[in-house]
């Protein structure tokens, strides 16, 4: 399980809002994915993803996200990646 840092330096609520219903039509998360949050940071937009995989997360990237990002100019998300060691749920 690996965890991925979504920041998007231009990014808004607004631009949230736009892209959520396409990339999650349905209003649910990909198989496997553990978590999604985002909200506000000093400069953009920050989206936490728990995934299975980075690799399947670079797949959603390439073949969902990106196409959607191409459609709106300017935005470049900057990636980090992590193994999660521990997620804890209630």
């Amino acid at each position: 399980m690996d965890a991925v840092i979504v920041d998007i330096p231009s990014g808004s609520q607004q631009f949230y809002d736009q892209i959520i219903p396409t990339l999650f039509p349905d209003g649910k998360l990909p198989e496997g994915w553990q978590l999604h949050i985002a909200g506000p940071t000093a400069t953009g937009w920050r989206i936490v993803n728990v995934v299975p995989s980075q690799e399947q997360f670079e797949t959603f990237s390439r073949e969902q996200l990106g196409p959607v990002l191409r459609q709106l100019e300017g935005v470049t998300p900057e990636l980090t990646f992590f193994p999660v060691y521990r997620l804890i749920r209630s």
